[in-house]
C-alpha cells in the first residue's frame, strides 16, 4: 500500500541518518526500578548483543540528535522529549505499567537501530518454499492453540496445506502427525522476548524445525533481530514480512508481500498464508472464549506452558490490564475476533474464499463457518 509523501520524506531523513551518525541508544528512566525483569536486563537482552552505547539521558536532553538510534522513555512521556528529537529519532514507550505494547517497543527500537529485515530475501525463500510444494491440493488448513488442538491427532490432514501457530511445538507428536509445511508466530511478548514462555517457545520451535528441514518460519518482521540471532542455523527457513496498511487480509501477502493490519495471528499471519495457498480455508483449534475462561481465553495445556504464564504477567503488566481489564474481560476477543474479523472474512467471501470452521467455537465470527451444530464439545468434520 502507498504511503503518504511526510511518512516517505520521514523515512529517508532517518534512514540518512543511520547511514551519516554513529549508533547510540538513549534511556530517559523515570520510573521506579522494580519492573521483573528490570530494565537493566531488557536493555541487555535486546541491545547487549549489538555492542551499542546505552546513554541515559534527562527528557530534554537534546543529545540524541547527533546519534542514530532509538529514545527509550519509561515513567516519562513520549510529548516530554523535544519536538526535534521526535522527528529524527524513534521515541518509544517502555513504561511496562503503563504502556500496554512496551514488549513491541523494545523490538521496534532494536530494529530502528539495526535496520529492517531484508524484505526482497525474505520474497525469495517465500517464494522457492512455495514452488516447492505439493501439487493438486485444494485447500489449506490452519491450526489454533486452543483445547481442540489435541483432537487433531484423530484425523488425516494431509489433503491440504498446513500452517501451525506458536506453542504447538511444545508437543513433537502432533507436530509430526500433521507435519507442517509452515509455523507462523507474531507476538512481541509471548514469543519474542526476554521471559521464560518465551525462552521455552524458542526452544522448541529450534527443536522441531531441526526434525523438519521443509518447515519454513514466517513472522513479523520486527522481530526478524532476535530471530535471526537465535535461529541463525535456519537461515534459509526464515521469512519475516512487514506489516502494510491494508486489512485485506486474503490478499496482502499475494499482492504487496506484506502483512495486514490487523492483531491476533489468526488475522495478522495465518489467514493472510493460507489465502495466498488456497481459496478454501480450513480451520482447527479456535475454541474462542468460554464463560469460563480467563485472561485471553483457554490454551491446550499440552500446547502451552501455563506454568510459565506468570512471567508474562509480571513482565508486562500493562499489557494484560489493557487488554483484559477486570471489568471487561472480553474486550481483546471483541477487538481481534469481533466485527473486524468478520467483515475481513465476508470480504474474502464475495472474491470467492470459503471458510470451514471445523469443530465447535465460542467465537461468533468463526462460529457461521461450523459445518454441523450440536454441544460445545462436539466435533464437525
Amino acid at each position: 500500500m502507498k504511503t503518504s509523501p511526510a511518512r516517505r520524506a520521514l523515512k529517508r531523513l532517518r534512514q540518512l541518518r543511520a547511514r551519516l551518525l554513529p549508533r547510540r541508544v538513549f534511556l530517559c528512566d523515570t520510573g521506579p526500578d522494580d519492573a521483573v525483569p528490570g530494565v537493566r536486563e531488557r536493555l541487555e537482552f535486546f541491545f547487549g548483543p549489538s555492542q551499542v552505547p546505552v546513554t541515559t539521558i534527562p527528557a530534554r536532553s537534546l543529545l540524541p540528535l547527533f546519534y542514530h538510534g532509538p529514545v527509550l522513555v519509561r515513567g516519562t512521556r513520549k510529548a516530554d522529549t523535544p519536538t526535534a528529537v521526535r522527528i529524527a529519532s524513534r521515541v518509544l514507550d517502555v513504561d511496562e505499567k503503563a504502556c500496554f505494547v512496551e514488549a513491541w517497543n523494545w523490538h521496534i527500537g532494536l530494529e530502528y537501530l539495526l535496520g529492517e529485515a531484508d524484505q526482497a530475501q525474505a520474497r525469495q525463500i517465500y517464494a522457492r518454499w512455495k514452488s516447492a510444494l505439493p501439487a493438486g491440493l485444494h485447500r489449506a488448513y490452519v491450526f489454533g492453540t486452543g483445547p481442540s488442538l489435541a483432537r487433531a491427532l484423530d484425523r488425516d490432514w494431509s489433503d491440504g496445506y498446513r500452517i501451525v501457530c506458536n506453542t504447538i511445538v511444545r508437543d513433537a507428536e502432533l507436530w509430526h502427525h500433521i507435519d507442517p509445511h509452515a509455523i507462523v508466530a507474531g507476538d512481541g511478548l509471548y514469543h519474542f522476548g526476554l521471559t521464560a514462555f518465551a525462552k521455552a517457545f524458542r526452544r522448541d520451535l529450534a527443536l522441531r524445525l531441526r526434525e523438519s528441514p521443509k518447515t519454513i518460519f514466517i513472522y513479523p518482521s520486527m522481530f526478524d533481530a532476535v530471530v535471526r540471532r537465535e535461529l541463525a542455523e535456519f537461515q534459509d527457513r526464515l521469512v519475516p514480512i512487514s506489516g502494510g496498511s491494508s486489512t485485506a487480509l486474503h490478499e496482502t501477502v499475494a499482492r504487496d508481500f506484506e502483512l495486514p493490519e490487523l492483531g491476533n495471528v489468526l488475522n495478522l499471519l495465518l489467514l493472510p498464508i493460507a489465502c495466498n495457498l488456497s481459496k478454501r480455508v480450513g480451520m482447527w483449534g479456535f475454541d474462542g472464549r468460554a464463560p469460563s475462561d480467563q485472561l485471553f481465553w483457554s490454551n491446550s495445556g499440552k500446547h502451552s506452558y501455563p506454568e510459565l504464564m506468570a512471567t508474562l504477567r509480571e513482565t508486562s503488566p500493562g499489557f494484560f490490564d489493557a487488554m483484559v481489564p477486570k471489568d471487561d474481560p472480553e474486550k481483546y476477543i471483541r477487538s481481534v475476533h469481533g466485527d473486524v474479523l468478520a467483515h475481513c472474512l465476508a470480504a474474502a467471501e464475495k472474491d470467492g474464499f470459503t471458510f470451514e470452521m471445523l469443530h465447535k467455537t465460542w467465537t461468533p465470527a468463526l462460529a457461521k463457518f461450523m459445518k454441523a451444530q450440536g454441544g460445545v464439545d462436539d466435533v464437525a468434520i
